[in-house]
């Protein structure tokens, strides 16, 4: 058999061989990773962007979005809209409880923009809410720089530090931004310190607010009015 030939034939047999080869047993392309969606909802809260521990072992976040607080409920007895500082009638009786704060919600309705606090445990939040001059993180002094020209601080009580590695990413904290409003341009929780659970609402101006709590789950909900409320 000629040479020529032969090279012919071996080049045809390997590729047979390689087609066999491909059919047969060719590996699949690696699968993309998937990615998760927050789940919707009334009672979603938001996942924090995690930035660092802090001392209580609670997360921090950078700029997370404020899930939409949808529900329009109120008690019947709920406070009317004012400026001046607001507190339950058991200020300030309080300390540490078996509430753990775990989200936060802003939402725009008819007359007014709703702030909610999400708690998890059994009991009802004490609570005391009051425009102040400046940011001012306790126990630290530090000064907090919150989006907006007047700042509301919100006080909770009856809450408890974290209990566990898998509690610490549930705890709320940091910033959240408020998309869903026009006037209450951020919402930040600097954190728990010997029973209360200190936030900031940061407003575009100074407007009226109503406070109260809500059950089952628990809830503190700050409502501004608006101006065509």
């Amino acid at each position: 058999m000629r040479r020529s030939a032969r090279v012919v034939m071996a080049a045809l047999a390997g590729g047979a061989l390689l087609a066999a080869c491909s059919n047969g047993g060719e590996e699949p392309a690696p699968a993309e990773p998937a990615t998760s969606s927050p789940t919707s909802g009334e009672s979603a809260s938001p996942t924090p962007s995690a930035t660092g521990t802090d001392d209580d072992g609670s997360q921090g976040d950078d700029g997370a979005t404020a899930a939409p607080a949808e529900e329009t409920d109120e008690p019947a007895d709920a406070a009317d809209f004012g400026t001046e500082p607001q507190n339950d009638p058991d200020w300030p009786s309080g300390g540490s409880g078996d509430l753990l704060p775990t989200g936060v919600r802003v939402g725009s309705h008819e007359g007014y923009e709703r702030v909610v606090l999400d708690f998890e445990g059994t009991g009802t939040p004490g609570w005391r809410v009051e425009y102040v001059d400046e940011a001012v993180e306790d126990p630290k002094g530090d000064v907090v720089d919150v989006q907006g020209d007047v700042t509301l601080q919100v006080i909770a009580t009856g809450v408890r530090y974290p209990e566990g590695d898998d509690e610490t990413g549930r705890v709320a904290q940091g910033s959240y931004d408020a998309e869903d409003a026009d006037l209450v341009e951020e919402v930040r929780v600097t954190g728990m310190f010997e029973g209360q659970n200190q936030a900031f609402i940061g407003l575009d101006e100074k407007a009226p607010f109503r406070v109260f709590t809500l059950t089952e789950p628990a809830r503190l909900v700050v409502d501004v009015r608006t101006t065509d409320g």
